[in-house]
């Protein structure tokens, strides 16, 4: 049993680090984190996408923010502003580089992983059914506030 619980405190210390890393890398707007936070609470999104994993690590990657907030990414990404209509497709791409990123990060320290497409929620949802969730606020001075969520399954 504590040998598991090392290996799974493990996983959920390179998801963190992995995920910090991944943002850091593909966004390139001036960002702050905020201390990681576990909880077992519903999450209530408006807008977000969200991908799975499976393999070593299952569960799932939550990135949420206002609409304002993908779309300010991706003009800082692409230098040119989104339309309403390409907002969504590019907020799965986002959520695609950052779970890709994650998943190298995990796979350089031996976890392996397989993500699912990413999945785009948008109006109220209610999401429930993990375990628990590390979340940790990323706050972007310049255009808003995003929170990543790691859904646990183990």
């Amino acid at each position: 049993m504590a040998s598991t619980e090392v290996s799974t405190n493990e996983i959920i210390k390179e998801l963190y680090n992995g995920s910090v890393q991944s943002i850091k890398n593909v966004v390139p707007v001036e960002n702050h984190f905020e201390s990681p936070k576990m909880t077992t609470n519903p999450l209530f999104v408006e807008y977000g996408v969200l991908i799975g994993y499976s393999g070593t690590f299952k569960g799932d990657l939550l990135i949420q923010a206002e609409h304002h907030v993908f779309s300010a990414i991706g003009e800082a990404l692409y230098g040119m502003q989104l339309s309403v209509d390409m907002l969504d497709s590019f907020s799965g791409e986002l959520g695609n580089m950052l779970a890709g990123g994650l998943s190298t990060h995990l796979a350089n320290v031996g976890i392996n992983t397989d993500i699912t497409h990413p999945t785009i929620i948008n109006g109220n949802a209610k999401l429930t059914g993990f375990k628990r969730i590390l979340e940790v606020e990323i706050h972007f001075p310049t255009i808003g506030d995003m929170k990543m969520s790691l859904l646990l399954n183990q």
